[in-house]
């Protein structure tokens, strides 16, 4: 039986969320997490559904090591191509 996303209470007002993502090719089991500050578990299941979203849809990035230049090519992919756009020149 495959695991669920859930969240995992870490401290006062800090939860843990977790979404797995399956198994890597030598059957270690994939996760992303994110740890939050929230009032209650209500709140943080529902910042669980949003950080889902985010995985599912691939706008969540990992904090990693990488060169500015990395940083600009996954920007461009994940950010740039679906928000920004050329605009008309303008002449005064």
């Amino acid at each position: 039986m495959g695991e669920i996303s859930h969240v995992e209470k870490r401290g006062k007002e800090s939860f843990r969320l977790v979404v797995p993502l399956g198994y890597d090719a030598e059957g270690k089991r994939i996760r992303k997490t994110k740890t939050i500050k929230c009032k209650n578990k209500t709140e943080a299941q529902q910042e669980l559904a949003k950080f889902v979203v985010e995985v599912e849809t691939g706008k969540n990035i990992t904090p990693s090591k990488m060169t500015f230049a990395q940083f600009v090519k996954e920007w461009k992919e994940k950010y740039a191509k679906k928000h920004l756009g050329a605009t008309p020149m303008r002449c005064t």
